[in-house]
């Protein structure tokens, strides 16, 4: 079990035990939910597979600690930091029905309620910097709750050493609801976020960074190094000893993505690519960390299995669910219309191909904040982080043969591999980034047998996880694909387990397109189906 679990179970069985001994009534234990053939999407809406208890028991191991963050320089603990507190972001983000930020877009009076800066939400964040003394507090941006009057608000502060990501919101119960009545509290989320680099041209003066961070503690929020007003879609990007982190929205405030600080355009010796934490242990060593991380407010729409729903909206968090095998592998679509824009941003750039399903490949100088691939990206990215050490694993992409995504991840063998043997994570996220490195028409068709075919010939592996956006372009013999090979083809493969000791279960999800040999194929090997359906993967309006 991971350590957030243990704090977070610790301190429900801590919390549950006094209000035992107050009441005398007996305490109801959580009885964990078994698989079956077919997962409702609405099981996604709020916080994935875990449901409300991950950020009840985030929330209350925040408010008996301060932090979730376990101090320590070695590269699992910063890990592992990472994954705690930004599970709880997003698990927030996504319970909510929409965003607010600070943006230099006019917001009329239909979408003041957009606005960071409306004055219905001057006293909160008032409070927010009270509490946060003499450490700053930028607000990023906020999660807008139903249940809650004014959002829960993130924003960037500074650390000891570095900086840092504070809550300021009304606190959970134990039963995932939000209390409003108590006065909100403000907690640190995400320590250890790094400080830029300097380069040839940005290291005048040398300034120490405690220095820096000593002048940025205050309460003005003018700051010019916790400046983070969204100007089309992104923040502004970041300089020499400021915070490694810059963001992303869509051009309907839903999305917020945690993106490059820095401009490598113009600076042919940057290095970076990402965001990401630093920190150093006992004896001077240091320790990175990227930053990955994308979350869309969604609790507005009403999830279904229904094509001619819509108002449905899955993007994340429910492509992959359940996960309760230590002996898993992944196989993903990679072909060519993985690039179909899910969310558009607010800014136009160089020219990029794109996919659209009712017209094909199609050029466009709008920036896309979101593709299908990006979101796989993104989820599986944070997946593998969040996977138990003795997890086994297998990984794979399957498009057409030749193609540039029609590849397997085989560093360490063609066999399940340990994720936490040396090297084994970060070479796993590293294949999940290559997935969009080539241009979208050379990725490659939707041809997934081989790939199948594998995981059903290891006899190890006890789960499958399987995700395509499209009818396969031929069927298992390269001939034309079609209806009739639906049941046939679903029946092959499930009949594959009379001659394995360990029945593969496949749980699959079909994006995009309703896929009856996908949800055949799960029912018939005891997985789970789950459908993104086509209205799901348009912009939100």
């Amino acid at each position: 079990m991971l350590r957030f679990f243990q704090i977070a179970k610790n301190n429900i069985q801590s919390l549950a035990s006094k209000q035992q001994k107050r009441s005398k009534k007996p305490r109801h234990r959580c009885r964990p939910r078994q698989e079956s053939g077919q997962v409702s999407l609405t099981e996604a809406m709020v916080a994935g597979s875990a449901t409300l208890l991950i950020v009840a028991a985030s929330a209350m191991a925040l408010r008996s600690t301060e932090t979730l963050i376990t101090r320590s320089g070695d590269k699992a603990t910063l890990r592992q930091n990472t994954v705690n507190g930004l599970r709880l972001m997003r698990s927030e983000i996504e319970r909510s029905i929409h965003l607010v930020v600070n943006s230099d877009d006019s917001f009329d009076e239909t979408k003041a309620h957009l606005n960071i800066n409306d004055t219905r939400y001057e006293a909160d964040l008032k409070s927010c910097r009270e509490q946060a003394g003499n450490r700053a507090f930028q607000p990023v941006f906020g999660a807008k709750m139903v249940e809650l009057s004014t959002p829960i608000f993130y924003g960037v502060s500074t650390g000891d050493s570095g900086y840092t990501i504070l809550r300021c919101g009304a606190p959970l119960s134990i039963d995932g609801s939000y209390n409003e009545t108590e006065s909100i509290f403000l907690s640190t989320v995400l320590e250890d976020i790094a400080a830029l680099p300097c380069t040839e041209d940005n290291c005048d003066p040398p300034r120490n960074l405690k220095d820096v961070i000593s002048e940025s503690r205050s309460t003005n929020s003018n700051n010019d190094k916790f400046d983070y007003q969204f100007t089309n879609g992104f923040t502004a990007y970041r300089e020499f000893q400021e915070p490694a982190l810059r963001f992303e929205t869509d051009e309907n405030y839903k999305l917020i993505r945690i993106v490059d600080p820095t401009d490598g355009s113009t600076d042919p010796d940057d290095k970076i690519s990402s965001s990401f934490l630093m920190a150093s242990n006992a004896v001077g060593a240091t320790t990175t960390q990227e930053l990955e991380f994308a979350a869309f407010a969604r609790a507005d729409k009403q999830v279904t299995n229904e094509l001619t729903s819509g108002e449905s909206q899955v993007l994340s968090g429910a492509f992959f669910k359940n996960i309760r095998s230590k002996k898993v592998r992944f196989i993903i679509d990679g072909s060519g219309s993985m690039s179909a824009c899910v969310m558009w941003g607010n800014s136009y750039g160089k020219w990029q191909i794109y996919f659209d399903p009712r017209r094909g490949y199609f050029w466009s100088r709008r920036h896309c904040a979101m593709t299908r691939m990006r979101a796989l990206q993104n989820e599986l990215y944070m997946l593998l982080n969040d996977l138990p050490d003795d997890t086994q694993i297998g990984l794979r992409a399957f498009s057409s043969d030749g193609y540039a995504n029609h590849k397997t991840w085989n560093e360490f063998g063609e066999g399940l591999v340990r994720l936490g043997d040396p090297g084994v994570r970060d070479s796993a996220k590293a294949f999940v980034q290559t997935l969009d490195d080539a241009r979208p028409t050379k990725w490659g068709g939707t041809i997934p047998w081989k790939a199948i075919q594998a995981a059903f010939d290891d006899p190890e592996t006890e789960a499958l996880y399987f995700l395509s956006d499209g009818q396969p372009n031929v069927d298992r013999n390269r001939g034309r694909w079609s209806q009739h090979d639906e049941q046939e083809t679903a029946q092959y493969y499930s009949g594959l387990n009379t001659s394995r000791d360990v029945n593969l279960k496949v749980h699959s999800t079909s994006l995009g397109v309703a896929s009856t040999w996908m949800r055949t194929m799960s029912e018939l090997t005891g997985g789970a189906y789950t459908q993104v359906d086509q209205d799901s993967l348009k912009e939100q309006r």
